[in-house]
């Protein structure tokens, strides 16, 4: 099982030009980044998807919550899911590679703006490379993982080639 855990820390941001931006295409528009429909026609040999599901609590116990969702991307195109609570943003990104073996080369970033008390607005980044065959999970623990308290969040990231007739296609349903 590959994990990536919340350690190296790196700020970066990213911010918006001035200025109007000219309105979308109508059909753009309707194409959400990480749906199905966003991926060409062409290309749907190609998808992969990939399964989050985020939770809360002990993973021997039912988990006091749970969410999950289903996106799809292309090898060499990022996909993100994003996490917005009252006092948390956790943003993760992947971007999968074929890799020679047969399996995929992710580059995995999470974020996780939180506050903390009197001392305001935090921020974390994590980047890291990791080799994961179809199928197997990555963990990401974007608060840590305690030994005495165990993680207060995880999340649990699956890659697979994306096959119209095996249920992955109607979205949303990991």
């Amino acid at each position: 099982m590959a994990a990536m855990a919340a350690a190296g820390f790196v700020a970066s941001a990213s911010w918006a030009q001035a200025g109007p931006e000219p309105p979308a295409p109508v059909a753009a528009q309707a194409r959400e980044s990480g749906s199905l429909s966003s991926i060409p026609t062409a290309m749907l040999g190609e998808a992969l998807t990939v399964s989050i599901v985020a939770s809360i609590g002990q993973p021997s116990e039912a988990p006091a919550w749970q969410a999950s969702d289903v996106k799809y991307t292309i090898p060499g195109s990022a996909v993100s899911v994003k996490m917005i609570g009252r006092d948390a943003v956790i943003v993760i990104t992947v971007t999968p590679y074929r890799s020679k073996d047969g399996g995929l080369l992710l580059v995995a970033q999470g974020q996780v703006w939180y506050k903390e008390g009197d001392a305001g607005l935090r921020y974390r980044t994590t980047v890291d490379t990791l080799s994961v065959r179809f199928g197997e999970r990555v963990l990401f623990y974007p608060f840590g993982a305690h030994p005495e308290t165990g993680a207060p969040l995880r999340v649990e990231l699956v890659m697979d080639e994306y096959a119209p007739g095996d249920g992955t296609a109607a979205e949303g349903n990991p």
